[in-house]
């Protein structure tokens, strides 16, 4: 039997194979991963129970104890020194989680420590001598110029700004090099560097975290403002432990979060919010708040290390069917024209305009401020459990039993098999967050479908400070079983091996309450960002958002309360799971499928747009150096998503992420630019006739707006 048929077993079985190898007396891979058979047959073992801390502190031993592989050294030296001493804290002394991580506060992921532009040492904004060359300098004069930009009127605080510094994004797909980064602090800051631009017809993007993975950022000689930067001391060598919060200069205009106005009890707020605000800052100021002021977003994405300004220009969202996205709670949004002045656009003045403003792209101008619509704060009920495939999302009509990968299947009574799809359907439709994560080859699925209340009463943190410290110490092992030598030569014997061991540690660290008196309940910010540490490990995504159907009729003649057929969404899910078998001799994924189900928008871009039913938003994920073998699997997935038809026979109306990879993809032989332009033909001419609205009111020239604020990718939406 060839080694990736047993992809078809159960994980155990895997597991067991790899423990057999590594004990085999001739093989060295044994001695160069110490203790990892042991870990192994612990956790197939059912007599024996392997808590969480204790698997992932083993785990990490095996590669600390390693006389050969290096990686866990390698690893440990890109962490500042007082990260390495929780890390060993936990992995060497094995002390407990909760008393190492009683002081831990995560820290930004190496990914931002990399790619980040850098401001001094005090968080002063002290100016660092730029001269422009090269590109700008042609642009501009003959001659090197220097350049002084101010963030006040009374010229005390200079911008940041560094020359010919190369951009990054996190995911690596995206690499240019602007002429100028600039890192402001204010309003006014914003606006000197737009007249800078102005006066040298320059072109100005914005970035914040850089998560995104589509080519939606700035051009090469052009002007990147980063609405973050990293202190030089928290720079390798010299990076000190500090919280996240920290890393960045506090107190400034664009990371301000403030009310508008008295909350009152029971009522929506408005909250405004600087651009640079990540989720974790605005994730503990909601916490903080108290009595009639206590407040929360009703969704959000799961990432904690994300800007305000990052989540909302490429119209993000969370889950629950009865959600729209981030930009639908847009109330106000601020943003420097391409004149240099401030404008505002909000729903009580310009209600007209909000669905373009909302989600623009950043093609109005550089978003200063967001005002967000809140709700008094709620509690989740978290409940999530770890059920089999076959129960958690019942296979679609058609899809036979025997054509259901072996492991996977399970015995079901036709009553157990109405029980299973009753429920999956209550929670998809009705659930406040309804969310499912697969792990590559684990028979099991996450399902995290929950409802909130407003009594507080028993609510805890979630997860604890030890919590995030042992999933932060997951993503060390990721990062550790990506790069291990040892690793690889397992990985050339089994193909299966990185996925198999990925997936079980990712399922491993996923609650499974089993009675529902045992629920986790936490403020909704909390159970929102449930995953702390996710940022920390690079991956590949394509993400697609699918229209939910009417059982009867056509979409377009739906209505809300419309019964939906979800068994499309059935066969959306397992044409995922299936991809992932039948590329089971490479493994091109090794990280989870996703489904979440949300709400229609009314954000004029939104792919979730005319979704009156709701929206299957479905990705998969691989780990970042998956490379060449990743690209072809993700089309192969695509060409299954979007080739779904509804109940007369026509395509589904299916849009990726505008966030996600997609642009160079195809659709049904077509490249995806050509399909995007087609699919929102409508939207684009009222997107743009908006955008000239704006400007006749505001009084700027969308013709100067799109060559100062758009790049390559808008224009040939948008403009071409």
């Amino acid at each position: 039997m060839s080694h990736t048929k047993h992809i078809f077993e159960k994980s155990s079985s895997r597991l067991k194979e790899l423990s057999e190898k590594l004990r085999e007396n001739d093989d060295e891979l044994g001695s160069q991963l110490p203790g990892l058979a042991n870990l192994l047959d612990d956790i197939v073992d059912t007599n024996t129970d392997v808590p969480r801390e204790e698997s992932i502190r083993r785990l990490l031993q095996v590669f600390w104890k390693s006389e050969v592989d290096g990686t866990y050294s390698s690893i440990l030296g890109h962490y500042s020194d007082g990260e390495k001493s929780l890390i060993r804290a936990f992995v060497e002394d094995e002390k407990p989680a909760e008393h190492v991580g009683a002081d831990f506060d995560m820290g930004l992921s190496l990914g931002a420590r990399e790619e980040l532009p850098i401001i001094d040492e005090e968080g002063t904004h002290k100016h660092l001598g730029v001269k422009i060359l090269s590109a700008i300098s042609k642009v501009c004069s003959p001659d090197d110029e220097d350049v002084t930009l101010y963030n006040d009127k009374a010229k005390k605080m200079k911008i940041t700004i560094h020359a010919e510094q190369e951009f990054t994004n996190w995911g690596l797909t995206v690499k240019n090099t602007p002429s100028l980064t600039c890192i402001p602090s204010t309003s006014y800051g914003i606006q000197q560097i737009v007249k800078f631009a102005k006066a040298r017809k320059m072109n100005v993007r914005a970035s914040g975290y850089r998560h995104s993975w589509s080519p939606v950022f700035g051009s090469n000689g052009q002007i990147i403002i980063s609405t973050l930067g990293l202190r030089k001391a928290t720079m390798l060598p010299n990076f000190e432990s500090l919280p996240g919060s920290q890393y960045f200069v506090r107190g400034t205009e664009l990371n301000s979060i403030n009310f508008m106005g008295e909350p009152q009890k029971g009522q929506k707020r408005l909250v405004r919010v600087g651009t640079a605000v990540t989720n974790q800052m605005f994730r503990r100021w909601c916490n903080e708040q108290k009595l009639d002021a206590a407040s929360t977003l009703p969704l959000n994405v799961i990432m904690v290390e994300i800007t305000f300004g990052g989540s909302n220009a490429p119209i993000c969202h969370g889950a629950g069917r009865k959600h729209p996205t981030l930009s639908d709670l847009v109330h106000t949004i601020e943003y420097v024209d391409t004149n240099g002045n401030m404008q505002a656009i909000s729903k009580d003045k310009d209600p007209s305009f909000m669905a373009v403003a909302s989600g623009c792209f950043g093609l109005l101008g550089i978003v200063t401020h967001i005002t967000l619509e809140l709700d008094p704060m709620s509690y989740a009920v978290m409940i999530p459990r770890k059920l089999p495939a076959m129960q958690a999302i019942p296979p679609p009509p058609g899809l036979a039993d025997e054509n259901i990968p072996e492991a996977l299947r399970i015995e079901m009574s036709p009553q157990e098999r109405a029980a299973a799809q009753a429920n999956f359907e209550k929670q998809a439709a009705n659930d406040f967050y309804a969310e499912w994560f697969w792990f590559p080859y684990t028979s099991k699925v996450w399902v995290n479908c929950w409802n909130t209340t407003d009594d507080g009463s028993g609510a805890q943190e979630y997860p604890s400070k030890g919590g995030v410290l042992v999933q932060w110490a997951e993503t060390v092992a990721i990062q550790i079983i990506q790069d291990s030598e040892a690793i690889f030569k397992l990985q050339d014997i089994f193909p299966w091996t990185q996925a198999t061991l990925l997936s079980k540690l990712g399922l491993y660290a996923m609650p499974d309450v089993a009675d529902p008196k045992d629920a986790i309940k936490t403020q909704l910010p909390d159970a929102l960002h449930f995953r702390r540490a996710i940022q920390n490990v690079r991956v590949r995504d394509i993400e697609v958002e699918i229209p939910l159907q009417p059982k009867v009729g056509s979409l377009k003649d739906a209505k809300p309360d419309d019964a939906i057929d979800w068994a499309l969404v059935q066969r959306a899910w397992w044409d995922g799971i299936l991809a992932a078998y039948k590329h089971r001799d490479t493994c091109p994924q090794r990280m989870p499928l996703e489904m979440r189900i949300t709400g229609a928008s009314n954000v004029t871009m939104a792919p979730f747009r005319g979704h009156v039913l709701g929206t299957c938003s479905i990705e998969i994920l691989t780990l970042q150096n998956m490379g060449a073998k990743w690209l072809p699997y993700a089309q192969y997935v695509l060409d299954k998503w979007m080739g779904l038809k509804d109940n007369q026979g026509n395509y589904l109306e299916t849009r990726p992420h505008w966030a996600k990879e997609w642009a160079t993809m195809t659709v049904r032989g077509r490249p995806m630019i050509e399909y995007m332009k087609e699919s929102y033909r409508d939207a684009i001419v009222e997107f743009r006739e908006t955008m000239g609205q704006i400007a006749k009111r505001q009084d700027w020239d969308l013709k100067e707006a799109r060559q100062r604020f758009s790049n390559e990718l808008f224009d040939d939406i948008f403009f071409s």
